[in-house]
């Protein structure tokens, strides 16, 4: 395995196999303290929000009522992949223009402008 980099989101899979390891007596004390730190520095639950699907207020604005329910129609896997680009956005700015990008994706216009 590669060692995470501190701050890296945790997903549901990541958790499920900590559960695993953890169940088995399998998890190094390196682990728990990679854990601890997640738990401490909030990485740990920084994904939950894309696990569960859910939608942020300023990114349901920007694509209003149909563009929601185009967003709505793309692959569970196809909307994680923008919202994880939206929660893990360092910058105001970097995240307006994710939101941007969303929008002209549920708009049927790739991220390009094609």
């Amino acid at each position: 395995f590669t060692p995470r980099k501190t701050g890296s989101g945790w997903s549901r899979t990541n958790k499920e196999r900590i559960a695993r390891l953890l169940k088995n007596g399998r998890m190094e004390a390196a682990g728990l303290a990679k854990i601890t730190a997640a738990k401490r520095d909030g990485s740990w639950t920084l994904l939950d929000s894309v696990e569960a699907l859910e939608v942020p207020d300023d990114l349901r604005r920007a694509l209003g009522g149909a563009g929601m329910r185009k967003f709505g129609a793309l692959t569970p896997g196809r909307r994680k992949e923008h919202l994880r680009t939206l929660v893990t956005a360092k910058r105001p700015s970097t995240r307006a223009k994710r939101i941007a990008d969303i929008v002209r994706v549920a708009r049927g216009v790739d991220a390009d402008g094609r």
